[in-house]
């Protein structure tokens, strides 16, 4: 698919879809989030998909518009935060898992093995079996703040190289125990399949002192461009006015993918609705037919008996070129 470019997406004219979530979540399949979207230029059969996950698992969702999905079937059981990068008329889906090994029976001591796989498909119905390409305990940071984590991993081709950006580490919110990553890293590989050479430094750690970042790094997405690489990013702010943790949709861009630098706000989190708890991660996709860019999103709102976010949905943004 041919790349725009940067200036499109930083000068579009920003408006939300609906009030209401185009996909919902549901009272046993709760935690709606991450959503992974193909165009039906993309797709082998002319239509929309979408993948996210719940607590249950990746989720694989179809539409004919875009705008009304109907949900087809759990993908990964267990499995977060999915990816799909295209190669040779094969869809390869990144997305992670954490699992819990319990050892001692004393102490009952928990620790997390967090790791990055991928599964192929020619045709996003039946898929290879997982494959490991990244683990947390390759990755230094990764247990910094938290138990040894990797997420949201995402794979673009830049400058001869497979480059895997991802989550690492994890940090809560203090005031609502929202989870959030605390870096956004960078491994790079010869092949799409790995072996990945994690980079010494993160790209984006927390900030203390910053506008942005002081209190997670939150979700990255990477939208390679025709002069640049942009990125949208769900951060983690503290309010002072209201006193309390909020997220805030942002705009970056990079000229090299390591170093990003601020553009604009896209989406602040709304005060009232089914999204005012925080934005958790965007999607953004460019439809050059329409001369405009759409944002899915995931959001959520506070429950008012457990004591963390749980009910959620994914929303739409939309980018009109100016």
């Amino acid at each position: 698919m041919a790349l725009s470019p940067f200036s499109t997406l930083k000068s579009s004219s920003w408006y939300i879809y609906s009030d209401e979530p185009v996909i919902s979540g549901n009272f046993y399949k709760q935690r709606l989030s991450d959503p992974e979207v193909l165009t039906p230029e993309e797709s082998p059969d002319g239509r929309w998909h979408m993948f996210a996950h719940t607590w249950v698992g990746v989720e694989h969702f179809v539409s004919n518009s875009g705008f009304d999905w109907k949900p087809m079937r759990l993908i990964v059981v267990r499995g977060q935060s999915p990816f799909i990068f295209i190669q040779d008329q094969s869809y390869y889906l990144f997305y992670e898992t954490h699992d819990k090994d319990y050892q001692g029976k004393k102490r009952r001591k928990k620790n997390t093995i967090s790791r990055i796989s991928v599964m192929k498909s020619n045709d996003l119905v039946m898929w290879t079996t997982p494959e490991v390409v990244l683990e947390s305990k390759d990755v230094p940071c990764a247990s910094d703040y938290s138990q040894p984590r990797v997420s949201r991993p995402q794979v673009i081709f830049n400058e001869g190289k497979f480059c895997l950006y991802f989550g690492a580490s994890e940090v809560r919110m203090y005031d609502s125990k929202q989870k959030a990553a605390a870096y956004f890293c960078l491994a790079t590989s010869d092949n799409l399949m790995g072996p990945y050479k994690v980079e010494p430094n993160p790209i984006i750690s927390i900030d203390p002192d910053g506008r942005f970042n002081n209190l997670a790094v939150g979700s990255v997405k990477v939208i390679p461009c025709l002069d640049a690489l942009a990125a949208v990013q769900s951060t983690f702010v503290f309010d002072e006015k209201e006193g309390k943790s909020r997220s805030v949709l942002i705009l970056l861009s990079s000229v090299d993918g390591r170093n990003f630098k601020f553009e604009r706000v896209l989406m602040e989190t709304p005060e009232r609705g089914w999204a005012s708890g925080y934005i958790s991660c965007a999607e953004v996709i460019r439809l050059e037919n329409e001369q405009s860019w759409y944002c899915f999103f995931s959001a959520n709102v506070h429950d008012s008996v457990l004591p963390f976010p749980s009910k959620g949905g994914l929303g739409l943004l939309l980018g009109q070129d100016r």
